[in-house]
């Protein structure tokens, strides 16, 4: 059995933590991870844990929830409140929204429209250093959540209804470069680079040419990203035929440049807090969780979906209330456009095929943790049993 689940996750994690919990006690008491005759054993509960998380995201089922905030379920929410609050802006924002289970959506493009743009603004206004840091706290705070749901946007062509083209289409260049995106390069990036090249020699963003804990490796990678990025993506589309590519990515790059030095001539405080400082953390976040995600690679099959990425499980980032789950790798890697709601039941619906490729799964706190696990090591001397706790967490599977 598993010691602890967090109890923070949400009920779709807490199902198929349960469900592999009940794998872990049969296999301890078998003695073996996966074999045939275990697999048929599990296969009814499989069944049913897989329907009872269809049932979840099945709008005509009576155990339909909406997912619409990121901290609360509607059980933590207190009656009078959801009653309402809660359920008349519920039902309001189900008719906004593309599908009736991405009310956050709403809700976190609703929050960041009414707090980021006025408190950018008002710096530019009135510039005071008490805000400017209030200010910057709240980008960091905000930017891994909206990043989340800028990753949904990106891959589904949107988020809100047909009716709403417009504003779905708007927000993103209101608010990307508050939140440390230049416009479009996430998407240009992500969907039409990261994806291609899946962490292999040929990613821009690969990890495979860097020892993954040694300290000058991970800052010279960190460093060529957020330095050469801008230049090496359009280069790299353009090696590769796709000229209308280059040509708009580096467009886009340049005019959000074009538009910070701008605005850094007018009010240069103002500026740093409100748009150079959420870039250079962001893509310094950005490559930190990258490297994490990818710090062990298959020297046999760099470019595998299920060897080059880390699945984690039992951790609160795991969770898809923000709109993609990043510990949900693997299946994302295979389903690009699947609904990330929809991805926590992948676990179950395949687990021989996932064992049977050696995914690396793991329970650890984050991919964040994967970084700041490794890093460590990397000094001589680094007590070796922290060097022994970290490898620890790491969950290989070996049969093939």
């Amino acid at each position: 059995m598993l010691k602890s689940i967090n109890p923070f996750l949400t009920q779709p994690d807490l199902i198929i933590l349960n469900n592999l919990s009940g794998d872990i006690q049969n296999a301890n008491e078998s003695q073996s991870l996966i074999y045939p005759e275990g697999t048929k054993k599990h296969l009814p509960d499989d069944q049913k844990t897989v329907q009872l998380l269809n049932s979840l995201n099945d709008k005509t089922n009576e155990a339909f929830q909406p997912t619409v905030f990121t901290g609360w379920d509607q059980k933590d929410i207190p009656a009078p409140i959801n009653k309402f609050f809660v359920q008349p802006y519920t039902r309001w924002a189900k008719h906004i929204v593309r599908r009736p289970t991405d009310v956050v959506f709403l809700t976190h493009i609703l929050l960041y429209l009414a707090t980021s743009v006025p408190s950018a603004l008002y710096l530019y206004y009135n510039f005071s250093w008490p805000h400017a840091i209030f200010h910057w706290v709240m980008q960091g705070w905000y930017c891994g959540s909206f990043t989340l749901m800028l990753h949904n946007h990106i891959h589904n062509n949107g988020v809100l209804t047909s009716k709403n083209a417009w504003f779905d289409k708007t927000w993103p260049y209101i608010l990307e470069p508050l939140m440390g995106h230049t416009w479009d390069s996430y998407y240009y990036h992500h969907v039409k680079h990261h994806h291609v090249e899946n962490n292999g020699p040929g990613d821009l963003s690969s990890t495979i040419r860097y020892q993954r804990d040694e300290l000058l490796h991970f800052l010279h990678y960190v460093g060529r990203f957020v330095a050469l990025i801008w230049i090496e993506l359009p280069i790299y589309f353009w090696r590769k035929n796709k000229r209308s590519l280059a040509l708009r990515t580096l467009g886009s790059e340049l005019s959000s440049y074009a538009f910070i030095v701008l605005l850094a001539r007018w009010n240069l405080r103002a500026t740093i807090f409100v748009l150079i400082v959420p870039l250079v953390q962001m893509r310094i976040g950005m490559m930190v969780g990258n490297w994490g995600q990818h710090a062990l690679v298959d020297e046999v099959e760099p470019d595998s979906d299920f060897r080059s990425s880390v699945t984690l499980i039992d951790v609160p980032v795991s969770t898809p209330q923000d709109g993609s789950p990043p510990g949900l790798k693997l299946f994302h890697l295979l389903s690009l456009n699947v609904r990330m709601r929809r991805l926590v039941g992948s676990l179950s619906r395949s687990p021989t095929v996932i064992v049977s490729m050696t995914a690396i799964i793991r329970r650890i706190i984050s991919t964040l943790a994967d970084t700041g696990e490794i890093i460590p090591s990397l000094s001589p001397k680094t007590n070796i049993d922290t060097c022994l706790a970290a490898l620890l967490f790491f969950t290989i599977s070996t049969i093939s």
